[in-house]
């Protein structure tokens, strides 16, 4: 069972470390999306499965070396994932036509 599935699953211990970083997460979310660059903070494993935080900065070029290293014993992963932005909805058309332009 991943570690993820313990945790979600309410069955993680004290000394379990994917609730660790859960926690730690948890308390740190809001000073780190404080920063102009963070647009994401959330749970990962690194390549041996162990828990860490990744934080999702807005493009390469964001300062990495203003995020900490590491939270309380908890790894932390910077990840580039641009800038998110949104869309607008096209308009559903009038009387069930795509077309309506020749009314």
């Amino acid at each position: 069972m991943s570690w993820i599935r313990r945790v979600l699953g309410n069955s993680a211990t004290s000394d379990d470390p994917a609730a660790h970083a859960v926690s730690v997460r948890a308390r740190y979310t809001e000073a780190l999306m404080a920063s102009a660059a963070v647009r994401s903070v959330g749970l990962g494993q690194d390549t041996d499965g162990n828990p860490v935080i990744v934080v999702g900065v807005a493009g390469s070029d964001a300062p990495a070396t203003t995020l900490p290293r590491t939270l309380e014993g908890v790894p932390v992963v910077v990840q580039p994932v641009g800038t998110f932005t949104t869309r607008e909805r096209p308009a559903a058309p009038r009387g069930g036509r795509a077309d309506s332009a020749g009314d």
